[in-house]
């Protein structure tokens, strides 16, 4: 295993030395993007479900996905814009590429989540008769 002093003696960091201090660093706007999107992905972790899945269980999915989507959204807008920033052709502003992912990724949340709550409500509906309230509400028949 590496010495700690090894590591730290090998990592280059850069000083804020020669008038740097203050000015704006190409990407960092983007690192500071995607280390939200990553926290923001560690912070919800999916539950894992059990092998007699109740409704609830693909509803929490469905949530889930939706969260998670929109934050691939936002993550993938904002390297998209910066990139567009920076192409002076105006071409990925021309393509419209913020308002495809915004379409696209739309599409797929509601494909997703419409899918996972029809399974829900198919469970609700052999195990609890349709009632929404689930099994301590179940008719007897």
């Amino acid at each position: 295993m590496a010495d700690r002093r090894e590591i730290d003696s090998s990592v280059h960091v850069e000083s804020d030395a020669a008038g740097s201090h203050g000015r704006r660093h190409p990407g960092s706007d983007i690192a500071k993007a995607h280390a939200d999107f990553v926290m923001a992905l560690a912070a919800r972790k999916p539950a894992a479900i059990a092998l007699d899945p109740t409704p609830e269980d693909f509803t929490a999915r469905a949530i889930c996905c939706e969260a998670l989507i929109d934050r691939m959204k936002v993550h993938l807008t904002a390297l998209i814009d910066d990139a567009a920033d920076n192409d002076s052709g105006r071409l990925i502003r021309d393509a419209e590429l913020a308002a495809s992912i915004d379409a696209h990724l739309g599409d797929l949340k509601s494909d997703i989540t419409g899918t996972l709550e029809q399974v829900a409500e198919r469970i609700r509906d052999e195990r609890y008769d349709g009632c929404p309230r689930g099994p301590f509400y179940r008719r007897r028949g």
